[in-house]
């Protein structure tokens, strides 16, 4: 929603129908409806796979990658044996310009440290990589209660 409302063109892939609805409907009530984004239920890995064959490129990518699932036809998601080809396939349609990667995760077999090595790993470059812990503050403690992970490069 950050990238459209920013005037990016947006590709949104996700396996789950009922997911893309959600977003879909998150667009709306945000105001974002008349923005391009382009809502697609697929297997992300055929999907960038099949980009990679049209020769498409993107300055930016968010990865939010969960620790298990399935894909829209079947297709069978494990963080721990399919994430590090997702991000090699990833790392051929970035474009020239790429101005960023970022990676949310939930999963409790990763940590922040290992996506910032993966994306070190993707971009040859590990200068400009940002990791540490998504968090909600409590509402009546005002502590943070920590909910994910993240890392980012930037250009």
């Amino acid at each position: 929603m950050a990238c459209a409302a920013a005037g990016a063109k947006v590709c949104h892939v996700d396996g789950s129908k009922v997911a893309v609805s959600w977003a879909r409907e998150n667009a709306e009530l945000n105001g974002l409806s008349d923005k391009p984004i382009r809502w697609i239920v697929e297997d992300v890995t055929k999907f960038v796979k099949r980009e990679i064959k049209r020769g498409h490129k993107y300055d930016g990518i968010i990865l939010d990658p969960p620790a298990f699932g399935h894909g829209p036809t079947g297709e069978m998601w494990k963080i721990e044996d399919d994430f590090l080809n997702l991000l090699d396939l990833c790392r051929q349609i970035l474009s020239n310009k790429s101005s960023f990667v970022l990676i949310n995760g939930y999963s409790a077999g990763y940590s922040a440290i290992a996506y910032e090595n993966a994306l070190c790993d993707l971009t040859g470059d590990c200068g400009e990589v940002e990791k540490g812990a998504l968090t909600i503050r409590e509402r009546d403690t005002e502590r943070l209660l920590p909910c994910g992970i993240f890392a980012r490069w930037k250009a």
